[in-house]
């Protein structure tokens, strides 16, 4: 039986592919905001995205049709706790998957091992759309 979520959110894999204007990301893009559904991206990976990637105009195209996660205090409590038990200095990675839990979303990324182990740690079972 297939896992349902109820939205999308993006790691900094999906950033990446979105400014080097990868067509089989956008194409999915496209596709999630005709189904009314609009992507989220916490603001960690938005930052790592524009720290890593040249074509920042492209990433402001995506952010432009996503909804972006903003990190408050207690927020960054939870994301700093579960990277200490997940055992990684991947910050973004354990966002990625506290947002993902939360909201109860799929994931779009490339941070495969982080994530898993973030969102086991949640027990929320990561449905991950790897880039």
């Amino acid at each position: 039986m297939a896992t349902i979520r109820s939205g999308l959110v993006y790691g900094v894999g999906a950033l990446r592919a979105a400014a080097r204007g990868d067509r089989v990301f956008w194409a999915m893009h496209r596709a999630a905001l005709i189904h009314g559904i609009v992507p989220v991206i916490p603001i960690t990976a938005v930052a790592e995205g524009f720290r890593t990637e040249a074509r920042g105009d492209r990433i402001q195209d995506l952010l432009d049709g996503s909804e972006i996660e903003p990190l408050d205090p207690e927020t960054a409590r939870r994301i700093g706790e579960l990277a200490v038990k997940a055992a990684t200095t991947d910050l973004v990675a354990a966002s990625v998957a506290e947002v993902a839990a939360r909201r109860n979303c799929a994931v779009v990324a490339s941070r495969q091992n982080a994530l898993a182990n973030s969102s086991r740690l949640l027990g929320h079972k990561l449905v991950l759309h790897a880039l």
